[in-house]
């Protein structure tokens, strides 16, 4: 239930030629990680044993998403200024999650309690991913909405100091979000467990 990554690469240059604008690319992917075993103490020890670790620790944790920012941005030096001419981000996103098939001797409550926790954790990793997008999104917004500067270094600066102060605060959100999960967790599992729970007897009945 962690962030792998974060950093952030800009080639920055100057451009001569017509402004335009080109949309953020988001390139994403979902990787598993296999468990085995047929009780829930066996799922729990699988879990240690190959979640991904996070943060350059070795602390292994149920899921994680690795975020990568990247892009460029080109200016057009016009009429004694320099301008914002265009800019091309790109976020990189993997979600790594278990992934686990029930054996026939596994039971009907384990296989309810597991699928419970493998909702969560999906969730969990696809609202880290939808912060990563969110702050791409603003922070392409506001290099774009960069007015002109009175050269090109003096427009890279304004660049650098615009990402890097999104990126401190995509990385505050992310913290945040962790924290409210962690705060709320057995609530979160206890409510999702009875719904589950729910739908399985009136799957019988």
């Amino acid at each position: 239930m962690k962030r792998i990554g974060g950093g952030l690469f800009f080639a920055l240059g100057i451009f001569v030629g017509t402004a335009g604008a080109q949309a953020a690319a988001i390139n994403e992917r979902t990787t598993y990680f296999t468990l085995r075993g047929t009780t829930l103490e066996q799922l729990d020890r699988e879990l240690n044993r190959k979640g991904p670790t996070a943060g350059g620790g070795n602390d292994r944790h149920p899921g994680a998403t690795q975020v990568k920012f990247g892009g460029t941005v080109t200016y057009l030096p016009n009429g004694g200024v320099c301008r914002i001419s265009r800019v091309d981000f790109n976020l990189k996103l993997v979600k790594i999650l278990p992934r686990w098939t029930p054996p026939k001797s596994a039971s009907a409550s384990t296989v309810i309690v597991w699928r419970t926790l493998a909702e969560d954790i999906a969730r969990h990793e696809e609202d880290h991913a939808k912060i990563a997008r969110e702050y791409l999104r603003r922070m392409e917004a506001a290099v774009r909405n960069l007015g002109p500067r009175r050269d090109c270094d003096a427009m890279e600066a304004a660049v650098n100091a615009t990402t890097s102060r999104y990126l401190r605060q995509h990385e505050r959100a992310q913290k945040d979000f962790d924290f409210r999960e962690g705060r709320d967790v057995n609530y979160r599992l206890k409510k999702l467990l009875k719904r589950n729970i729910d739908a399985a007897k009136a799957a019988i009945d």
